[in-house]
């Protein structure tokens, strides 16, 4: 598959306005790291909006329909959030404590400690950015056809997602690790709602310690 391709299909399918997007919200990340929290949640926000009014590309009704399968939706989400868990292992334990003299380059996400802020913390991390991250750098850009074609549009959601969350090599390639579980459930299994259900699981329990904790300190002080 030629480059040109790409880039042409990628305008016929509208994907040049998430894009410069994105391209907005690195460049601000880079120019307002203080900020990076309002930033995150206006970015995830305008993907959502665009994907879900615009692009059409999550549906409730087909989402309560895969509820209710089990070996078809439960169990290969199961495993995508067993991998998700693996790869943040390998993350935590081998990559990071190996180059911990390095820096990685992850945008810090830094919110005042106030109950307010602490919600919309949660509802960004948990629900927000899950399924802003799997409409736009799985569904919208991940197409099937050739081999070939699955495999460089791939690569491209891995780093496109990746410089999202980090401006450094290796903060890069940890963030590639990170989305290479549900990127292989979506291209197996070509359901988003398995990738999402299983992201957002991922996020519950990857967050949702840290909040409880700031909620309880915010109350308790």
């Amino acid at each position: 598959m030629r480059c040109g391709f790409t880039i042409k299909e990628f305008a016929l399918r509208r994907l040049y306005i998430p894009l410069v997007w994105e391209l907005l919200f690195v460049i601000s990340t880079i120019i307002l790291p203080m900020q990076a929290f309002h930033l995150f949640f206006v970015f995830y926000l305008g993907l959502l909006i665009y994907f879900y009014y615009f692009h059409k590309q999550f549906s409730f009704r087909k989402f309560a329909r895969n509820l209710s399968r089990i070996k078809r939706f439960w169990i290969p989400v199961i495993l995508t959030f067993a991998g998700l868990m693996l790869a943040n292992d390998i993350k935590n334990r081998l990559i990071q404590p190996y180059f911990a003299t390095v820096r990685d380059g992850t945008v810090s996400i830094i919110t005042r400690n106030d109950i307010l802020p602490t919600f919309f913390y949660a509802l960004m991390m948990i629900v927000m950015k899950p399924v802003a991250e799997e409409l736009f750098f799985r569904k919208a850009i991940i197409s099937f056809g050739s081999k070939k074609r699955v495999f460089v549009l791939t690569l491209v959601s891995l780093i496109l997602c990746a410089v999202t969350r980090a401006h450094g090599v290796l903060g890069i390639a940890e963030w590639i690790l990170m989305a290479i579980p549900v990127t292989i459930a979506y291209v197996a299994t070509r359901n988003i709602y398995i990738s999402v259900m299983a992201h957002v699981a991922f996020e519950f329990y990857d967050n949702i310690y840290s909040i409880v904790y700031a909620v309880g300190r915010i109350m308790n002080r």
